[in-house]
């Protein structure tokens, strides 16, 4: 009797959403009280930042709008690392960065084309194969228009540090200095 060879072909892979959302504060009293405790957030927990965050998005204008991002070779190599007892990185995802650039994506990109403002995580949440990741940017910490975006795996709070897991470009995100801003970054590792 004769084995037939069956491939099992596994799809999937590394996929993410970054949301943009900016809010325009100025003038509000609590929103801009609700702006002071977040600048200061720092892996809060999931529950008070989302409950801050809904209630910018009952006091304020706000827009919002959500980007595919590309999870690049340095992000995955962390994973490969990882499976095999290789720590040379945690792979934990620590800063969220902002760059100016529009150059074309790469897989090979390790930082921003441009960085100018970095951020630590506001709040960091998982569930299954699914991890959520916030940076919020108050109204004092940056302005100005944003072409890119990425997350850093064990960066420091200097340009350029750590190793880049994604990037995603905008098209020109403008906040002004009147309003607050989030990042909201969806990781998803799925097997369809």
């Amino acid at each position: 009797m004769e084995c037939e060879n069956k491939k099992v072909k596994e799809q999937g892979g590394v996929m993410g959403l970054v949301t943009f959302t900016s809010y325009d504060i100025e003038g509000i009293p609590e929103a801009e009280s609700i702006d002071k405790q977040l600048s200061q957030a720092v892996d809060m927990p999931n529950e008070i930042y989302s409950r801050l965050v809904a209630r910018l998005k009952e006091l304020c204008d706000f827009r919002e709008y959500t980007f595919q991002n590309q999870v690049h070779l340095s992000g995955r190599s962390i994973f490969a690392r990882l499976l095999v007892n290789d720590t040379t990185y945690t792979g934990e995802i620590n800063y969220g960065a902002l760059g100016t650039s529009t150059a074309v994506i790469a897989d090979t990109d390790t930082t921003l084309t441009t960085e100018v403002a970095r951020k630590g995580i506001a709040t960091r949440s998982r569930t299954n194969d699914s991890v959520s990741i916030d940076f919020y940017y108050s109204k004092g910490d940056t302005n100005g228009t944003y072409e890119e975006f990425g997350c850093f795996v064990d960066g420091t709070a200097s340009v350029d540090t750590g190793q880049m897991f994604n990037r995603v470009l905008t098209g020109g995100w403008d906040k002004s200095a009147t309003e607050a801003m989030t990042v909201s970054v969806q990781i998803d590792i799925n097997a369809a």
